[in-house]
């Protein structure tokens, strides 16, 4: 059986990617977990963590259930990241780290058996505008700040 984690479960694209999973039998037979600081009412009926991801004890644990997959969706926006720096860092960076390392440790500790995959996943910001209809692989990935964005050409 196939253990998947989605972090970032509760919000919409956790939420979507978990409704497809089990509607399309993506992986079949799938012991799906989904990780987040709250859920939708009527979401997806999956196992359902509430946590700070920014928590390294949170990291530790989720990597102790040895995933297979993992999704990582958990995420702050670019606009609240730079408007918050310090919260930007620590769910975007800092809990990142924290899984990875927990992730090692769990491979160490399995005698280098324990191998999950990790779907990392980004937004379409990080290529900054304007968008072509189609991203292909080649397409220049130059991201603005946000405040860069929200202030008035200069005179």
């Amino acid at each position: 059986m196939t253990k998947i984690l989605i972090l970032g479960g509760g919000g919409m694209i956790g939420q979507k990617l978990a409704r497809r999973i089990l509607d399309e039998n993506i992986f079949p037979g799938a012991d799906l977990t989904l990780f987040d600081r709250a859920f939708p009412e009527g979401g997806v009926p999956a196992k359902s963590i509430t946590g700070n991801i920014t928590d390294r004890d949170t990291a530790r644990h989720l990597a102790a259930h040895h995933p297979d997959v993992i999704f990582h969706l958990a995420a702050i926006v670019s606009g609240q990241a730079e408007a918050e720096f310090e919260l930007g860092w620590d769910v975007n960076m800092m809990a990142t780290w924290h899984l990875l390392n927990a992730l090692k440790a769990e491979h160490e500790k399995s005698g280098r058996t324990y191998r999950p995959k990790l779907v990392f996943t980004s937004s379409i910001a990080v290529f900054g505008a304007p968008y072509p209809d189609k991203i292909g692989d080649n397409f220049l990935s130059a991201p603005k700040p946000a405040t860069a964005r929200k202030r008035p050409p200069a005179s």
